[in-house]
């Protein structure tokens, strides 16, 4: 009986140890590449690993912290909330076809917690603030050249990815965009790709002629309910969890 528990101390023993190793491990995977380091490191030095491979566009890099489960359980309590809202509208309602769609697109969604960090190697070299530290834990850089796509979602007729358009402003490509009969017709949310979120208008009272940068996610909000603020505070959480979103390339 002795021995057993010695053994069973021991083997707790060393899986603990184990543990603790894999959380002082240092794993860096830029694209598909994995990289391992033993210590932690700064932005620069792991940029330089892949900054001449290819003409890196980098407005649209992006970092994720694979160990934080954040972005996965705010999508949960967002398709929770969608279902809930569903309960109070009529089947047949403009609302209820809005709600219906945003679920099956949230649903679709791949999500990682992503860093607000700026990426970019020139900025990371010469400015300390743009240079951050990578501690110890799992991470995930994304790097694409110039995408030629701009990402459609909400309350719109055929969510995805359209082509990227110049000199094109975020009024003239929202209405080139069929939407649902249950659409904000005053504003949409443009998700640029730093991550930054914007409303901008499109009605005739509150143009907004700003250009979309290529990569830009656009979503279009359910209109709100009389009396309610249940959908706008939805479309808000919706804006704010496509920040998150592993983008097709």
């Amino acid at each position: 009986m002795r021995a057993l528990i010695f053994t069973v101390l021991v083997l707790n023993t060393f899986f603990i140890s184990v543990a603790h190793a894999e959380n002082k491990s240092l794993t860096i995977m830029i694209n598909n590449q994995e990289y391992q380091f033993d210590d932690e490191i700064r932005l620069a030095s792991v940029l330089s690993l892949v900054s001449n491979k290819r003409e890196w566009y980098w407005p649209s890099a992006s970092a994720f912290d694979l160990t934080d489960p954040s972005a996965e359980r705010e999508k949960e309590i967002i398709m929770s909330n969608i279902r809930e809202l569903l309960t109070q509208f009529d089947r047949g309602s403009n609302t209820y076809k809005a709600l219906n769609s945003l679920y099956e697109q949230v649903a679709a969604w791949t999500v990682s917690t992503r860093l607000n960090m700026a990426i970019s190697y020139n900025r990371s070299r010469l400015f300390f603030e743009d240079n951050p530290m990578f501690k110890r834990g799992k991470y995930w850089l994304r790097l694409n050249e110039r995408p030629r796509l701009v990402h459609f979602s909400g309350a719109i007729v055929k969510p995805g990815a359209y082509e990227h358009q110049s000199d094109t402003s975020v009024y003239t490509t929202s209405h080139n965009i069929a939407k649902l009969k249950g659409a904000d017709k005053n504003f949409v949310y443009v998700i640029s790709p730093v991550g930054k979120i914007e409303q901008k208008g499109i009605a005739y009272w509150n143009l907004d002629f700003s250009q979309l940068m290529p990569g830009s996610q656009v979503y279009i909000p359910i209109a709100s309910a009389p009396f309610s603020n249940q959908i706008n505070q939805l479309n808000k959480r919706v804006a704010a969890l496509a920040v998150h979103r592993v983008l097709p390339q």
